[in-house]
């Protein structure tokens, strides 16, 4: 089969129509629903619509000065997927950037399988077991759960190809080490510009692959020592140059961002969720909830679970294949990734446990301290595809009840189904023809909801409108730092008002929201639909002292600047 074209192709169409068919419930309207649920898959929608914008225009795609402005927000402090938006320009121009959004999810799962599948083809024999692998990866636990919200952390095509360099660069050494090093150099540039989270954990667990096999295979580490050098030396001169101007904006440009941008020891894998599914898993339900829901974290980020029977399956097959490389070295470093997913310190059915662990260590270095723990499980899943590929390759003539027995593990692993869908609700002021047509980047509007760390759809409604206006507020880190605009008497009085708690409505208060409406140079104020929508439009019309104007499903104040 290798010596056909098609081959390789028939798995990336099969995978294909597996995540079709998973994000179903989305793709029987995609231009009017998203796939998961939650608000992040706004900030993504968002994105995707900025990076052709600006292009376009012939502006930096790296930087937004329409969110919170003036200052603006340097983007690549926040989850831009730059690369991703700029290869889905065309259908963004087509479609919109809700149907990118479906593109992105569903092709993040597709892609990363089949990139499995190509590593795993390079070092199981058949090509069947190898599509075993791609599947176990690219449909695991966590593809499923952070498809929810996270397609920057879901698009994992990089890790498996990352794999296949790394073994051409220090197993297979067909190719120059130069070659091999440029590629993942080139790899590791795009990986940058789509999610640094999964670069930097990629090069967590390389190092780690790496000081494993050395310590297996002793004898060979220091013979091959050289041609690795050279070939990590040249990956790190490529990388270097294509991601040279995004690392000096980063670092260096404006709205920088320091300090720790995530809650240390909270999104992390627990204990109990290796066994226990949650919720977006198709056993899930009532036991199993009570449980989960008591976890640190939120449900994206639930992404250990493997099952009893799985588990049992894996230890079986590491005890009768020990004997074979691939088995000990993908055992010992998902292994690896697993306990480091638990983060710093134990967490036990939701409970902080004073146990410390070696992710306490990853925690320590610089920029990781960021990075969420719990999403290392990615890299235990790719070795477990490895060893249950490994499995069924090695079983011969009981390849029928190996796979007997993979099935029977996997099946606690399928997702709930149908996959959440989002109505995609974008009231007709910001859609073409309505009167947000009026407004353009001179004008600063304040929206309702307040787009902050608790809401984002403001963001969305922008990027309907094709960010014709500027706003104070946006989901984003800033210098601080700080998730959303920083904290200011507008800020607190909106979520006061979404959440349903009592304003004080003094003169000094009106005075005040008045003050900073001034401050920012708000032209504009819109409320648009919300649970706290009424309270809203009565606090705003006692403060500019007039009735908002209804225009497309929204209350508008214009020109309430005052002068």
């Amino acid at each position: 089969m290798r010596t056909r074209p098609w081959a390789a192709a028939a798995p990336l169409v099969a995978y294909a129509a597996l995540a079709v068919l998973l994000f179903a419930s989305t793709w029987v309207h995609p231009a009017t629903a998203w796939i998961g649920a939650g608000d992040d898959p706004h900030l993504f929608i968002w994105y995707l619509g900025w990076t052709p914008h600006q292009v376009e225009a012939l502006r930096n795609p790296l930087f937004a000065d329409v969110l919170q402005a003036p200052g603006g927000v340097n983007l690549l402090w926040n989850t831009a997927v730059v690369a991703p938006a700029a290869i889905l320009w065309p259908v963004t121009a087509a479609f919109g950037p809700i149907v990118s959004y479906n593109v992105l999810v569903t092709g993040a799962v597709a892609f990363s399988a089949w990139c499995a599948f190509l590593a795993a083809r390079r070092l199981v024999p058949g090509d069947g077991p190898a599509a075993l692998a791609g599947l176990v990866y690219g449909f695991s636990p966590y593809m499923v759960a952070q498809s929810l919200r996270h397609p920057h952390v879901s698009l994992a095509v990089f890790p498996p190809l990352a794999l296949i360099l790394l073994h051409e660069l220090v197993v297979r050494r067909r190719r120059s080490a130069l070659l091999a090093g440029a590629g993942l150099g080139v790899a590791a540039a795009a990986q940058f510009l789509t999610g640094e989270e999964i670069l930097a954990y990629s090069a967590l667990a390389g190092g780690l692959g790496v000081l494993v096999l050395a310590a297996l295979h002793p004898g060979e580490a220091a013979a091959r020592a050289p041609r690795v050098l050279a070939g990590l030396a040249a990956a790190l001169a490529v990388f270097v140059v294509l991601a040279a101007y995004p690392l000096w904006f980063q670092f260096l440009g404006p709205q920088r961002v320091s300090g720790v941008l995530q809650p240390p020891d909270v999104y992390v894998n627990d204990l109990l969720g290796f066994a226990v599914p949650s919720d977006v898993l198709a056993l899930s339900g009532g036991p199993t909830s009570a449980i989960t829901n008591a976890f640190t974290g939120n449900i994206s980020e639930t992404d250990a679970y493997l099952g009893v029977p799985l588990l049992l399956l894996l230890a079986a097959a590491c005890w009768l294949g020990w004997r074979r490389p691939l088995v000990r070295w993908a055992a010992l470093v998902g292994t690896a990734a697993a306990v480091l997913s638990l983060g710093p310190q134990l967490h036990a059915g939701g409970r902080v446990l004073p146990v410390p662990l070696p992710g306490a260590l990853a925690g320590s270095v610089p920029l990781l301290e960021s990075a969420v723990p719990s999403r290392l499980m990615l890299f235990a899943y790719l070795a477990v595809g490895l060893v249950l590929a490994d499995l069924v390759a090695a079983a011969g003539r009981r390849r029928g009840l190996a796979l007997a027995a993979v099935a029977v593990a996997l099946l606690p692993l399928a997702p709930r189904w149908p996959y959440p869908s989002t109505p995609a609700r974008v009231p007709a002021f910001f859609q073409p023809g309505g009167e947000a047509a009026r407004l353009s980047t001179r004008d600063m509007v304040l929206i309702g909801p307040y787009a902050d760390h608790l809401s984002s759809v403001a963001m969305l409604w922008q990027a309907a409108a094709g960010y014709r206006f500027r706003m104070p507020e946006g989901e984003a880190f800033v210098p601080g730092p700080s998730l959303g605009p920083p904290p200011s008497h507008l800020r607190t009085t909106f979520e006061a008002l979404e959440g349903g708690v009592p304003v004080p409505d003094t003169a000094a208060d009106r005075a005040e929201t008045l003050r900073e409406l001034t401050d920012l140079g708000v032209d504009t104020v819109v409320v648009g639909p919300d649970p706290g929508h009424d309270r809203m439009v009565r606090y705003f019309t006692s403060v500019l002292g007039r009735p908002p104007v209804r225009s497309g499903g929204v209350d508008v104040w214009w020109d309430v600047r005052p002068g």
